[in-house]
């Protein structure tokens, strides 16, 4: 019989973000995932995954918790936010200062300059293990079934919905671990965020645990708006992410490049890892995905691609103003109006 593992964090409000998959808020209550990032690092030569996942949520829960999937038992540890920041930083589109001139509207040069910018069984729980980490209480659980499972979490004020049951039962099917989260809330706040936590973990295939339950709470979508997942993928070479096993997932690639070693070494400090943990972390690809419903009906699933090929955001080009027209045309035809003016000048003065 496989044996569920699971990983609690204790109650806790603070400031910054955290891991979100599956929201199990109380019944008849709301919580929704407002934005969320996601750092993944793959070790193909140990198949070992390091997840870092940071959100928010809206939410008129006074707390809630949620719960991640993963393949194996992970390894929880502390990780710093500033790795976003940086990350962010890396992949920021360059921004090169240009000149043009205030004048000659008229001409059609500038046009062009301005276009390309725009273009530009059982019943068992047994406590595995006890934890505090990140300023957080880890409580590592085993238990037998889905029963049990949900018996245990609403025993210790999780709710254990329908919903969730089927969002469950493929990786109980499967024999992947779940890790239950607890997240309480400040009463007057709508925007809840936690501190960043790393998840590390041996798995076949990296992995971004994007599947949903199916909520029929109206409240949710209204909750949710306009959502943003922004995923940073380190791995040993450009990859590309598939909905399942070969399903399009909307994520669109926004920036992929090799890192260099200095990259590699502040993004280990800030992500506190060992000194190999990105040794083959050979490409930095970004993804962006605006989906909103998302497709949630599997995970997200990485993988090499063959395209080779460096990709970068648009140059932001920031323009200063110029008083005197800078278009060769326009001095063209201003010697062609003033020359015979001058010639005819310059023979006066001669005589």
């Amino acid at each position: 019989m496989k044996v569920l593992k699971l990983s609690l964090l204790g109650l806790a409000l603070s400031a910054g973000p955290i891991v979100a998959c599956a929201v199990a808020p109380h019944a008849n209550q709301a919580v929704a995932i407002a934005d969320e990032s996601a750092i993944i690092i793959w070790d193909a030569a140990s198949k070992t995954e390091h997840f870092i996942r940071r959100a928010s949520f809206q939410t008129g829960a006074k707390d809630f918790g949620f719960l991640v999937p993963t393949p194996s038992k992970p390894e929880l540890a502390e990780a710093s936010d500033a790795a976003f920041k940086y990350l962010a930083e890396v992949t920021a589109p360059r921004v090169v200062n240009a000149t043009r001139s205030t004048q000659n509207p008229g001409c059609g040069c500038g046009a062009k300059s301005a276009n390309l910018a725009m273009m530009a069984p059982g019943n068992k729980v047994e406590v595995l293990e006890e934890k505090r980490v990140a300023g957080y209480d880890a409580v590592v659980l085993a238990a037998d079934d889905s029963a049990a499972l949900g018996k245990w979490l609403k025993d210790h004020d999780y709710e254990f919905s329908p919903a969730l049951t089927e969002w469950v039962k493929p990786y109980l099917t499967a024999g992947w671990k779940i890790t239950a989260f607890k997240i309480a809330k400040d009463a007057e706040a709508a925007t809840v965020a936690t501190s960043a936590v790393r998840m590390t973990f041996k798995t076949d295939k990296p992995f971004y645990p994007y599947r949903e339950p199916q909520s029929t709470l109206p409240s949710i979508s209204k909750l949710t708006g306009s959502r943003l997942l922004r995923v940073y993928f380190l791995g040993d070479a450009k990859s590309k992410g598939n909905l399942g096993e070969s399903g399009a997932w909307p994520g669109r690639l926004v920036w992929a490049k090799p890192p260099t070693p200095f990259q590699r070494d502040q993004l280990r400090n800030k992500l506190n890892l060992s000194e190999d943990a990105l040794r083959e972390a050979n490409w930095l690809t970004e993804f962006e995905d605006h989906s909103s419903p998302r497709p949630g009906t599997d995970d997200v699933f990485f993988a090499a691609t063959d395209d080779k090929t460096p990709v970068e955001r648009p140059v932001i080009t920031h323009y200063a103003a110029r008083s005197f027209p800078d278009c060769v045309m326009c001095f063209a035809l201003a010697a062609c109006l003033f020359a015979p003016h001058i010639g005819r000048w310059m023979r006066r003065y001669r005589s």
